[in-house]
């Protein structure tokens, strides 16, 4: 039950803060304020806020209390943190900075792929493509199921530090297909572009791999920009929500 309030509380902290609550440099409630509005003990309050401060999102000190660090200080590859700021709205220099992360690392991965998959792993994309697919025609979680793809990819690239970046990455991802998907042409269009990955990774061809790759995120960037507006237009009448809440 102690394990269940600790993650409810470190939720709810989290959410609150990346909603802008409470803005960088200001310092939260008191421990036990923050106890009794979310009925729960000091302890529990304490080790979440431990927490928080190991996600890089507050900073405790004798002088200052517990204070709120800035976003760039925040783990940005913890996939919780980057849930947490996906909820109330991203702000668009981050989707920005998404984009040119994708583009500095998927398309070396696809690279990677095709020179190091192992045939199990070839595949699994291709699996992970028909999975897309279908997604497409049935109307499915297609956000999910393109994740999981590119996940796939990230997996074959045999690059340690890729790979032990996954699940973050993955947070990431998803935030970005969310975004570009609120185009809704966007899915079966750019379907045939991962049928392009796949095939070319199978093929050990990684020209056509990595030249199918950066037509995919440029094809993202430019559903963004024509639909962000629209999507943290949605997401704002969500923000604020994180009101008084008790875990009892």
């Amino acid at each position: 039950m102690s394990s269940s309030f600790h993650a409810s509380t470190v939720d709810w902290l989290g959410g609150w803060i990346a909603a802008g609550q409470v803005k960088p440099g200001q310092t939260i409630k008191v421990e036990a304020d923050l106890g009794q509005q979310l009925g729960v003990s000091r302890t529990v309050i304490r080790e979440a806020i431990k927490t928080l401060v190991a996600k890089g999102m507050l900073e405790v000190g004798p002088k200052v209390g517990t204070r709120v660090l800035p976003v760039r200080r925040w783990n940005l590859f913890d996939p919780q943190v980057v849930g947490w700021l996906s909820r109330s709205g991203l702000p668009e220099n981050f989707v920005d900075d998404l984009l040119d992360l994708r583009r500095t690392i998927e398309p070396m991965a696809v690279r990677w792929a095709c020179e190091r998959a192992t045939a199990d792993q070839v595949q699994a994309i291709r699996l992970a493509y028909h999975a897309l697919e279908r997604a497409v025609d049935s109307g499915a979680d297609y956000n999910r199921a393109d994740q999981f793809f590119h996940e796939c990819i990230l997996a074959a690239s045999h690059n340690q530090f890729i790979e032990q970046m996954v699940p973050a990455l993955g947070a990431l991802l998803a935030v970005s297909f969310e975004v570009s998907a609120a185009d809704p042409d966007e899915l079966r269009r750019t379907l045939p572009i991962h049928k392009d990955i796949a095939e070319a990774i199978a093929a050990r061809d990684a020209a056509r791999g990595v030249w199918a790759c950066m037509t995919l995120i440029d094809n993202a960037d430019l559903a963004i920009k024509r639909f962000y507006p629209n999507v943290m237009a949605g997401r704002t009448e969500t923000v604020g929500q994180t009101g008084n809440r008790s875990f009892q």
